[in-house]
């Protein structure tokens, strides 16, 4: 059993997919193959991953942001949810954000997803005095976006 968390590979790409499918990541207006390419491609993000019996436990991105540190596609297996794999995987994380120099570490999490924000409260995370503007640039994206207003 294998549980250190290290950069996705090549090898890894279709299981990552099927993870994220299974465990709800996927979005319409996310093409999760571009969002790969681009984490694995970037010297200052990464994708880190772990296995347990040869099988795909968990996963997450780390973007450095300059002074901070950005996390995304958090997420572990549906059959191994309750073990700890997303509490490794944000530790994973934080040592990642640490060895490049970073003080702060960031996430979004939509209000409604009250199990997700209890995880992170759980780990320290509390709510920012900031607020996230956006603007979409690409109006298909968009529609996607707004005809799943709920999804998390």
């Amino acid at each position: 059993m294998s549980e250190a968390f290290h950069p996705a590979t090549d090898s890894d790409v279709d299981d990552i997919l099927s993870l994220w499918a299974r465990a709800g990541m996927l979005r319409p207006w996310n093409d999760p193959l571009a969002d790969i390419a681009a984490i694995r491609a970037n010297p200052k993000s990464a994708l880190l991953v772990a296995r347990a019996d040869g099988n795909l436990s968990a996963t997450v991105a780390i973007e450095d942001g300059g002074h901070r540190a950005w996390v995304y596609y958090l997420c572990s297996a549906p059959d191994v949810r309750g073990q700890g794999w997303g509490r490794r995987a944000m530790a994973a994380a934080e040592a990642w954000a640490r060895r490049h120099g970073q003080s702060k570490l960031q996430l979004l999490v939509r209000r409604s997803n009250a199990p997700v924000l209890t995880f992170y409260d759980r780990l320290g995370y509390e709510e920012s005095s900031v607020m996230v503007l956006q603007k979409w640039l690409d109006p298909e994206l968009e529609r996607a976006f707004t005809e799943n207003p709920n999804a998390h």
